[in-house]
């Protein structure tokens, strides 16, 4: 059985925070717009003539108006945001504070049927916000718009808070999840746009799906990542620096075991985990390759089973279909460091693992999942929307000899030679199956071989 344990994880966007110099938008020249270019004064006098109480700012090359719009307007703070560049005017994104009930039914049904509600322990903030932006792809020389909707959740569990804003497309399809988002604004989600070879690869892509829409073009860390929706569904392509394509993933849910989810896939991970239906499950995610793997593998599936106490990730050859190790993909031409990352996170990685490789990065619930080489160990690094560390995750098949002692002599044997060892800043522990009494636990032993068990 080959599994890696997840935790809340996690997609990297961040949340808002419209705190400007004031200014008046007809006092050019004035405090804070002195620097506001006239294209862009006059390209906003031409997008909203009837905006009242205008803040002006400078947010890195693009210049932020914070506006009231009377017929939206919610008590004393401005209700929209603009953002435009700074050097020539053109518009990029607006966003504005809505109603819950305003939201289109689509996305209302979406957020109803994701694992966000008040069922699962999830309570709305009250933070709602719709962001237009400009189109990318396809669009020439017109100006398309492409609309997310933004919603606040937070929960705490075993006395942690943890907040999360949730993206959702017109659609109601949730394109992305973003954990204890920093409250910095949201031009970290202006779309960039892609290199002309990336751009026909991408529109091939959509023409080869029924067609859809373009969510957002990341450009960061030596490669760029594309989110799309197309039938349904969210889409996810990565290309490299040179703009050769590594994979494309489709996010799935259990609903859709029996239809674009095969039943073998399921019946291969239920075999697997003893699983007794499909509720066990969470995530689904399907990844093709346009590079096969040095074992061969080009077609997968990695399924997130939820059990009592953890949950894992279980990877699924498409054809044959058979359980497998995780796929270490060939992420492109990346120089001899890996891939890079931000600042302040290169900077936890020299200090805490000196020497490691990025090796792999993706969002997953809302947090950035890094998989390093460290002391010729995989690990997996998480960090949520501040760039936080949360744990770090790595496999081991042979336990620290205490570990061992302190789980003989409380009268356990062994299932098998897979351990996970997790660091936290509050410690590090180790998690396995074991038995007793011929009953099967997990067990959860620290560094000082106490331990805690959980019958399975």
């Amino acid at each position: 059985m080959n599994t890696k344990k997840k935790t809340l994880s996690v997609l990297t966007m961040a949340a808002t925070a419209l705190l400007f110099a004031a200014c008046d938008k007809d006092e050019v020249g004035g405090p804070g717009d002195s620097h506001i270019s006239q294209e862009v004064l006059a390209a906003f006098n031409a997008r909203y003539p009837g905006a009242q109480d205008v803040r002006w700012s400078l947010r890195g090359d693009y210049a932020v108006a914070n506006f009231f719009f009377e017929a939206t307007r919610t008590e004393s703070r401005a209700n929209n945001a603009a953002w435009f560049e700074n050097a020539n005017g053109q518009w990029a994104m607006t966003e504005t504070n809505i109603d819950f009930a305003a939201l289109p039914q689509a996305v209302r049904e979406g957020f109803d049927a994701s694992k966000y509600t008040e069922a699962e322990g999830w309570t709305r903030t009250g933070k709602v916000d719709k962001l237009e932006r400009k189109e990318v792809v396809g669009a020439g020389d017109s100006e398309g718009v492409t609309v997310v909707y933004v919603i606040g959740v937070t929960r705490t569990a075993d006395g942690i808070t943890t907040g999360m804003d949730l993206y959702f497309s017109t659609e109601g399809v949730l394109v992305n999840e973003v954990t204890n988002a920093a409250d910095d604004g949201y031009e970290d989600y202006i779309p960039e746009k892609p290199a002309a070879g990336i751009e026909q690869q991408i529109q091939g892509y959509l023409d080869d799906n029924g067609g859809g829409s373009v969510i957002d073009v990341d450009r960061e860390y030596g490669g760029t990542e594309v989110e799309l929706v197309c039938g349904g569904y969210k889409h996810e392509l990565y290309f490299d620096a040179q703009g050769n394509r590594i994979y494309a993933k489709i996010e799935y849910g259990r609903r859709d075991i029996g239809s674009a989810v095969p039943e073998a896939i399921y019946n291969a991970v239920a075999a697997d985990q003893q699983l007794s239906s499909p509720n066990d499950i969470d995530d689904i995610e399907k990844w093709s390759l346009d590079k096969a793997t040095a074992d061969g593998i080009s077609v997968f599936w990695c399924v997130e089973v939820e059990t009592r106490h953890k949950e894992v990730d279980i990877y699924v050859n498409d054809s044959p279909v058979r359980i497998i190790s995780r796929p270490v993909i060939d992420m492109g031409n990346t120089g001899g460091n890996g891939l890079p990352v931000e600042d302040e996170i290169e900077r936890f990685l020299n200090d805490r693992y000196p020497g490691a490789k990025v090796v792999e990065r993706e969002y997953d619930d809302g947090c950035l999942e890094l998989t390093i080489l460290h002391e010729n160990l995989r690990k997996e690094v998480l960090f949520d929307g501040r760039n936080n560390w949360l744990r770090t995750e790595w496999e081991l098949h042979r336990l620290p000899q205490n570990i061992l002692d302190a789980v003989q002599q409380a009268g356990y044997t062994l299932d098998d030679d897979e351990f996970e060892c997790i660091e936290t800043s509050s410690g590090m522990w180790y998690e396995f199956e074991a038995r007793k009494d011929r009953r099967e636990y997990d067990l959860r032993v620290d560094t000082n071989g106490n331990i805690e068990a959980y019958e399975d």
